[in-house]
């Protein structure tokens, strides 16, 4: 059975109790607009225990859930809402979507064989932030209980160990966004330290930290002038580690203090 997702609106009164919608998604990503963002929210070591299933979870997704395709711009987990279903993601791609006040920037992706929700719902918990697609996907959607159900009478032991490499990543990357729009710049560049076009490396960082692109010019120039990136011929580069990683311990403690 094929259907095809909507997302549906509130009921009048309730979008006003709730962080505005993620409304900077809602126009549909190219690849290379992903592929840059994706090496940029990704943390250093690569992926993490839970993001790919194991073939028996695969299977258990293909026999038991609902296949759908989904429009760009759907949000298919709503952060501070119970989550009703566990995505399989088949085709596509899924941003996971923070709260910052006014800004929503993009904690990670989920992408094809990766899971949407499964830990929030796991620990009986209300999902922490929103789930929005960010170009038409596919995916394969299976009732939380009946995922709960399937994790305690198979694959216990396997799921504690993933939730709590789940719990660390993003706590991880949280931590990233706990400081000025400067600091935050400076975490993202470590993470992507090959080179770029400067246009989609600023594009990029406003993408991913929910900023305009007229911000994020002069932290740039400011970090070419100080020397820790590159900038040549339209392409940026990072080029002194050390002067990045005190940028984001400064902006942590100005942060602190601040609080």
């Amino acid at each position: 059975m094929t259907a095809e997702a909507v997302d549906v609106a509130p009921p009048v009164g309730e979008e006003a109790r709730r962080p505005r919608a993620a409304t900077r998604y809602t126009r549909a990503w190219s690849p290379d607009r992903l592929s840059a963002a994706i090496a940029a929210a990704r943390l250093p070591g690569g992926r993490t225990a839970i993001e790919r299933p194991l073939r028996d979870e695969l299977e258990f997704f293909a026999s038991s859930g609902v296949r759908r395709e989904v429009a760009h711009g759907v949000t298919l987990v709503r952060g501070g809402e119970k989550i009703r279903e566990v995505s399989l993601i088949v085709r596509g791609a899924v941003a996971v979507v923070g709260d910052r006040g006014e800004r929503r920037p993009i904690l990670g992706f989920k992408m094809p064989n990766h899971l949407c929700g499964p830990v929030p719902v796991l620990l009986h918990e209300p999902a922490l932030w929103d789930a929005v697609t960010v170009m038409r996907s596919t995916v394969i959607t299976v009732p939380a209980a009946r995922f709960s159900a399937a994790v305690r009478d198979r694959w216990v032991e396997r799921w504690s160990t993933r939730s709590l490499s789940w719990l660390a990543t993003m706590g991880a990357r949280s931590a990233d966004l706990d400081c000025d729009l400067t600091g935050q710049a400076a975490a993202l560049l470590l993470r992507h330290r090959g080179e770029m076009p400067v246009t989609l490396c600023r594009r990029t960082i406003a993408d991913l930290l929910d900023a305009e692109e007229g911000a994020i010019e002069p932290i740039l120039r400011r970090f070419e002038r100080l020397g820790a990136v590159r900038i040549r011929e339209g392409r940026i580069a990072v080029s002194q580690v050390e002067i990045l990683r005190a940028t984001v311990a400064s902006a942590r403690r100005e942060r602190t203090r601040d609080r």
